[in-house]
């Protein structure tokens, strides 16, 4: 993972730990070295920057994990762009050819960087990629919060059952740059149309909807969840804050952890 921090809360990662990771403090979990933060304490890897490179990283997990027998499950995320990646062509055959317990997701944002996806992706969409590595795989509406569960449990149920992994596709748009720095290049990227039309889908707004008619009282329960998690995050930012002026990482610990002896 790496665009995904919110599955480092999921996983129970206190939300402290992934602001201090970001201050780039000495007791954050990466002991100041990246903001592309995770903990094996929480089953989280720190993820490599270069998005494609995390295939063939999950499935030596996932391989790992089927050599154990511990019945777990590696998943991961990369976007459309990285699927051109050599090494995640290796990493997806391996897993395949294995039939280690992975689940790649395929973030179609219809756009890598500036490159959108008909400048660098030949078919319509990514509904063929898994069978092309002879691979179950589904497609699903990433701005569907229940229709990603959903695919995401029956890959796991069969990951666990011995089926080998699964490739899920998660059609969406990413409504903005891929940082600050080209906010404005991504909004010439595409029409202004786009932008409104794929704004009503948004996955957060669609799901509090479902819930506020599903659940009784929803509304009020919402409210009440929000109040919760924003003073999670004052708490958060608060302990974090104090970290930045307490815990620098010495020039020293750069050669840590760097080669095993």
């Amino acid at each position: 993972m790496i665009r995904n921090a919110g599955a480092c809360a999921e996983m129970g990662m206190d939300v402290a730990a992934s602001f201090r990771s970001y201050l780039g403090t000495a007791d954050s979990p990466s002991r100041g070295r990246d903001v592309h933060h995770g903990s094996m304490r929480w089953n989280v890897l720190q993820p490599v920057s270069h998005v494609g490179d995390m295939v063939t990283v999950t499935s030596g997990i996932a391989l790992a994990t089927k050599l154990a027998g511990k019945g777990g499950v590696a998943l991961t995320w990369i976007g459309d762009g990285s699927t051109k990646a050599g090494v995640a062509h290796e990493g997806f055959n391996f897993a395949a050819v294995q039939q280690v317990p992975a689940i790649f997701i395929v973030q179609n944002n219809l756009v890598a960087l500036g490159t959108r996806l008909e400048q660098h992706h030949l078919p319509a969409d990514f509904a063929g990629l898994p069978a092309a590595y002879g691979m179950w795989g589904a497609v699903f509406d990433g701005n569907n919060v229940l229709d990603a569960w959903a695919a995401t449990r029956i890959a796991a149920d069969r990951c666990r059952g011995g089926e080998g992994p699964a490739m899920l596709i998660a059609n969406t748009f990413r409504m903005g740059g891929h940082a600050t720095h080209d906010e404005r290049e991504a909004r010439d990227t595409f029409p202004a149309e786009w932008f409104a039309e794929w704004g009503r889908k948004d996955p957060i707004g669609l799901y509090e909807e479902f819930l506020k008619g599903k659940v009784k009282d929803g509304a009020a329960k919402l409210a009440v969840v929000e109040t919760r998690v924003e003073a999670d995050v004052l708490r958060a930012e608060s302990e974090a804050l104090q970290s930045r002026e307490k815990s620098v990482p010495s020039p020293e610990s750069a050669l840590h952890d760097v080669y095993a002896s």
